[in-house]
């Protein structure tokens, strides 16, 4: 039954086509053809009818029902697969940042784990790690026992509250950072990469930054160490410095010394523009709250 209008396809298929008043036979092998009309599938994300693994019009692959066992290795393959595991994009961040963010911009793509998911795990990573941990009062408080400004263990209304809109906010500080950080590398990088592109470099720095972030929080957490605790904020600029440093070195191709210098500038402006920021915020919400 499904094969009769196959054949009669076939049939007006194999007749000669008149092109430019010249015959030209077109050969098609029916027997292939109708192998491939009834290997068809339906896609069931967008109803598309194809052959073969993939659909032509969504890009999704064949799907079958769940079993325990296919989900067990989606689950392991997305954490340990060799290209595209989100460890193994972790360390390549880590190790070489620019040159993942220079693969990406050249559209070198499909061997990494998704950029953005990446990110918005990791912030949230260190969010929840800087917060919990309780680090940025400590470390405050270490600060004003070292110059005398307050009593032992204790910060001004305006220090808590600075430390409570940071870690309120924290994440959506990271977030806003990377445009800010963008823009400043592009001003003074211009060697053919548009504002975007320096999104997407700042975009795993800021992967990179944040992955070291939560190892060094834990680190000075477990010390359990007041007077070790106020390097906290000083480990963590050389640490933000070095990334950016790296990152420029590996992405721009330019020797270690200029991109060192091109990470100070990059990031006292930000810095500059986040300060700048927190204190208007906080001037205004000391306003509404009166």
């Amino acid at each position: 039954m499904a094969t009769k209008p196959v054949a009669g396809l076939c049939k007006a298929i194999c007749c000669p086509v008149l092109i430019s008043n010249r015959p030209l036979p077109i050969k098609i092998n029916c027997i292939l053809l109708q192998t491939s009309f009834m290997n068809q599938l339906t896609c069931a994300n967008c109803g598309n009818s194809y052959t073969g693994q993939f659909c032509n019009q969504c890009g999704q692959k064949q799907v079958h029902r769940y079993t325990i066992t296919h989900v067990l290795h989606e689950l392991l393959h997305v954490f340990t697969h060799a290209d595209k595991g989100i460890f193994s994009f972790g360390w390549q961040v880590l190790t070489r940042p620019g040159t993942v963010a220079l693969d990406m911009v050249e559209g070198r793509r499909k061997r990494y784990f998704n950029l953005f998911q990446y990110l918005v795990l990791i912030v949230g990573i260190s969010t929840f790690a800087v917060t919990k941990t309780h680090l940025m009062e400590q470390t405050m408080q270490s600060v004003n026992n070292l110059t005398g400004t307050k009593a032992a263990g204790q910060m001004s209304l305006l220090q808590q509250q600075m430390v409570g809109l940071l870690q309120k906010y924290f994440n959506l500080l990271q977030f806003f950072l990377i445009p800010v950080y963008a823009l400043f590398s592009w001003l003074y990088l211009r060697r053919n990469y548009n504002y975007a592109e320096n999104i997407i470099l700042n975009s795993v720095i800021s992967a990179q930054v944040n992955t070291i972030s939560v190892v060094i929080t834990l680190f000075f957490f477990l010390l359990h160490s007041p007077a070790l605790v106020v390097w906290h904020g000083l480990v963590s600029i050389l640490v933000i410095i070095s990334c950016f440093a790296v990152s420029f070195r590996q992405f721009f191709k330019i020797s270690f010394a200029k991109a060192l210098l091109y990470s100070l500038l990059v990031y006292v402006c930000a810095y500059v523009v986040q300060l700048v920021l927190i204190t208007i915020i906080l001037f205004v919400y000391m306003a509404a709250t009166r």
